[in-house]
């Protein structure tokens, strides 16, 4: 079974530490916190989830890679480009750019991981190495000579 335990409580640690530090809608752009992505983790079947929360953002501004044991996951919100600076009221929402590396567990198979996105979710899935899975051992009875 894939396990991520260590690594997924570090990571909802960093979420609250970001979000704490949220000083409200319509503050100033320079004290709105930066674009960081909700991220959320599971284990479904023989699989490891991922998934990230990136409304607004485009796909082709999605980047997902694997180095080593390494996840890296890059994307970036762009502010409209049509509104100019003067014709704002409001900014709540964040932009920028957000960069997230964790490491996986050795049971992940690298060769194997798919993303899709969808209605603004990233979801990544890491399909356990075959050598790992729970595999049944047939038991043969053996026949004694007479």
């Amino acid at each position: 079974m894939l396990t991520l335990r260590n690594s997924l409580f570090d990571l909802l640690d960093r979420n609250f530490d970001d979000f704490s530090s949220y000083t409200g809608q319509g503050e100033p752009e320079s004290k709105v916190r930066s674009f960081t992505p909700e991220v959320e983790s599971y284990q479904k079947d023989n699989n490891l989830m991922f998934r990230l929360a990136v409304p607004g953002v485009d796909p082709k501004d999605v980047d997902v890679s694997i180095q080593g044991p390494y996840l890296t996951i890059k994307a970036e919100r762009q502010r409209p480009a049509d509104v100019k600076e003067e014709d704002w009221h409001l900014r709540g929402f964040s932009y920028g750019r957000n960069e997230r590396t964790w490491t996986l567990p050795e049971s992940v198979d690298l060769n194997k991981i798919e993303a899709n996105f969808n209605n603004g979710v990233l979801e990544i899935r890491m399909p356990a190495a075959e050598k790992l899975l729970p595999k049944k051992i047939e038991v043969k009875q053996l026949k004694l000579a007479a």
